[in-house]
């Protein structure tokens, strides 16, 4: 059987012409490639435009590519058969290669898609029956590009093709496939100074696996097992994380909270402590209050049947509460003077420059009356407070 077989092409690697370098320059998947996010977009841009020119039988375009915890990014895919020619004849493997963000410090990620007619080789040393391209040694690093990439495929598939041709008088059982794709998946990429010695030393790049691990001839089970154990720790590495990001979130919201409260709690501190000290004071002035009134009781039960003068029953205690008394008398005399002169002004008795004249005099005195009475006032309130 020739699975794809046809007359033969040209080599794939042939130098490029005007005509062709100028079709590839203007294609419509380079004005999309600054929106996916590469970081070396003129390099990516260089090698798929190389590839293409050496390689007529691929296309490139930009599309989505799912991974495998459900992310998705926009990548430049190159689709399309990878000439090959086994036992003198030349074949069309049907590939199609992603071109990863980190590219060229991150390999490329290929696959193997056979049409309707063919079927995977069962074992093979470089392909799984998912389709995922396996390389074993280290073939890449960041001098690395595309067309070797291509080259090294065609070399390695041309040994042993990885699919055959389904015949339609007999029929092969078709190979079983894992329900899940296995599809790398994209860590967290730091920068690297190193890169060819960086994956000599084995990093973890999506598509490391398909340039550092052997596997020759391995068991299909053993490959599903192996690929539904990576796609089961993409998953729990996406949710421990997901709950990590959630935990912290939570534990922030609670140091906040701790904070506010430790601020409520202060604050009720500070307030209880300025009401024990306002009731204290409370408690102090109802306490001379009583005392007061028995007082004032006694002194009534004492003169109850004497004949009280209007004009010395009520004194002050000391000097400055004498004065006051004096001060608060001369206030409300002059207040009764006023308004006798405003009664007088009405009934005609007095004109209004009279009025006038004899009102401001008086209000004069009685801002003096007023203001010493409460300088007073306040200096008894701080010798108060001083025995307190």
């Amino acid at each position: 059987r020739n699975p794809g077989k046809n007359r033969p092409l040209p080599s794939p690697f042939r130098p490029p012409t005007p005509e062709i370098r100028l079709e590839v320059m203007s294609s419509n998947w380079e004005v999309s490639v600054p929106s996916c996010g590469y970081r070396n977009k003129a390099r990516v841009v260089q090698d798929v435009k190389e590839l293409l020119i050496q390689t007529r039988s691929l296309t490139a375009k930009v599309e989505g590519y799912v991974f495998n915890d459900g992310k998705s990014a926009q990548l430049v895919s190159l689709n399309g058969t990878l000439p090959i020619f086994y036992r003198g004849n030349q074949y069309n493997i049907p590939v199609r290669i992603w071109v990863s963000r980190e590219y060229p410090n991150q390999p490329p990620i290929a696959y193997v898609t056979p049409t309707k007619g063919m079927r995977i080789h069962r074992g093979h040393p470089n392909v799984d029956e998912s389709g995922v391209v396996y390389m074993s040694g280290n073939v890449w690093n960041a001098g690395s590009t595309l067309s070797t990439l291509c080259a090294l495929l065609a070399q390695r598939f041309s040994v042993k093709p990885p699919v055959y041709a389904v015949s339609s008088n007999r029929a092969r059982p078709p190979v079983a496939r894992p329900t899940v794709r296995a599809q790398p998946v994209y860590p967290k990429a730091t920068a690297r100074p190193d890169a060819k010695a960086t994956y000599q030393n084995g990093y973890s790049h999506p598509s490391a696996h398909l340039y550092q691990q052997a596997n020759p001839y391995a068991d299909p089970k053993a490959q599903l097992k192996e690929s539904l154990l990576r796609q089961a720790r993409a998953a729990l590495t996406t949710r421990a994380e997901e709950r990590l990001t959630a935990q912290t979130q939570e534990i922030n919201r609670l140091l906040e909270c701790k904070s506010k409260l430790q601020q409520g709690g202060l604050y009720l501190t500070q307030s209880s402590a300025a009401m024990n000290r306002e009731k204290e004071q409370l408690e102090r002035s109802i306490k001379l209050m009583e005392e007061k009134e028995k007082s004032i009781l006694t002194w009534i039960t004492e003169n109850k049947d004497k004949e009280i003068d209007v004009d010395t029953a009520i004194d002050g205690r000391d000097t400055w509460s004498r004065q006051i008394l004096e001060e608060v008398a001369k206030d409300h005399a002059i207040e009764d003077t006023i308004y006798t002169l405003d009664k007088a002004l009405e009934d005609g008795q007095i004109t209004l420059e009279v009025f006038l004249r004899q009102v401001r005099r008086l209000s004069k005195q009685q801002f003096r009356h007023r203001f010493l009475a409460l300088k007073i006032s306040e200096r008894q309130q701080q010798r108060s407070a001083m025995q307190m």
